[in-house]
């Protein structure tokens, strides 16, 4: 258990990411020094216009090797490991997705342990850690209800064999979490671990978005409807959703409640797409993009059943609240509609 104390320099992995720049904000709000990992040199000018002098960024080329993150680290009381790799397209899941999610989480906790001050990791894992994708009743597992406790059955043998994303996703996100727990199992640490494990998630977006192209995959489901990119109702695949603003609260409380163990499952509501293209009808009727937005059939649900994921650990533990859903879209649509006119006419959204 941390002690509950504030923390002055905080290591943020993954920092140009959608999730990453909403926790930034909330740590800068409370005065912490950030030390910003990242891939590539093109992220460093728009992460130090956004937040200057309390931003320090550290350019990691790969993940995977196992120094990558000892002199990011260095000064740091805690550590927020967000960087892993999303890919929908990929010629081998070994190389491109399961090494560098697995071995990158063990970089982060290898410099941890090498940097004294360390007092907390905060992990950022996935719901899809939790489910499983495979399931003999399918993907959407009807009336079950996925806590903490489950874990994706997909071993890395098995995982390797697909060529599809869904199962080597979230066997990704499966095997690199296991691998972080039994790290911090295998001796005893000065420091802790948490996992947030969330969901889809929408929401207003805060990292730096030169173009639609650099759009989260999450949010991009939206503005390719906003875009006229779907011309049918899209697939709902993962039926349930959450806020980028209840995903921040999520890690910024269990960096600072020291009670904070274990898994959270941040999932706000479920939904299908029908109920989104609805609601941008119902709120955007008058905006010039509205007859992009497919209509399906509305007033429907497509999915008829599916999984339920329990929130109650991260109400409870970690005082997440969560607000109507629908918000989320709506908040999203309204950036992105003003968005759209400084893409088209070549300017660049750096906050």
């Amino acid at each position: 258990m941390a002690a509950a104390q504030d923390y002055h320099t905080v290591l943020v992995t993954g920092a140009n990411a959608f999730y990453a720049a909403a926790i930034m904000d909330e740590l800068v709000q409370k005065g912490v020094k950030i030390h910003a990992a990242v891939r590539r040199e093109s992220a460093r000018t728009p992460l130090e216009q956004r937040y200057g002098s309390s931003i320090v960024v550290f350019i990691v080329p790969d993940i995977t090797v196992s120094t990558a993150f000892d002199e990011a680290v260095r000064g740091c009381d805690a550590v927020f490991h967000v960087a892993s790799p999303f890919k929908y397209k990929f010629s081998d899941a070994k190389a491109e997705v399961l090494d560098p999610a697995i071995e990158g989480a063990l970089s982060a906790l290898k410099a941890a342990a090498k940097e004294p001050n360390v007092r907390r990791v905060v992990f950022t894992s996935s719901v899809a850690a939790c489910i499983d994708p495979v399931h003999a009743t399918g993907f959407h597992r009807p009336g079950y209800t996925y806590t903490e406790a489950d874990w994706n059955p997909l071993t890395y043998e098995k995982a390797s064999t697909y060529t599809i994303f869904p199962p080597v996703y979230t066997a990704s996100k499966a095997l690199a979490e296991r691998a972080a727990w039994e790290f911090m199992k295998a001796e005893s640490r000065h420091f802790d671990m948490v996992a947030i494990n969330p969901c889809h998630t929408w929401g207003s977006y805060g990292q730096h978005v030169g173009s639609a192209a650099d759009m989260n995959s999450t949010n991009s489901d939206l503005s390719k409807l906003i875009d006229g990119q779907e011309k049918d109702l899209p697939r709902t695949i993962m039926p349930w959703m959450t806020d980028i603003s209840e995903v921040a609260q999520a890690h910024i409380n269990a960096l600072y409640r020291p009670e904070a163990n274990g898994r959270y499952i941040v999932a706000n509501h479920a939904y299908d797409f029908q109920q989104v293209v609805d609601l941008l009808h119902q709120e955007f009727s008058n905006s010039n993009w509205i007859q992009n937005v497919p209509r399906g059939t509305p007033g429907t649900k497509v999915l008829a059943d599916h999984f339920v994921l329990d929130n109650t650990r991260s109400r409870k533990h970690l005082g997440v609240v969560y607000r109507p859903w629908k918000q989320s879209v709506i908040d999203f649509a309204r950036q992105y509609e003003q968005d759209r006119q400084a893409f088209s006419n070549g300017a660049v959204k750096t906050a």
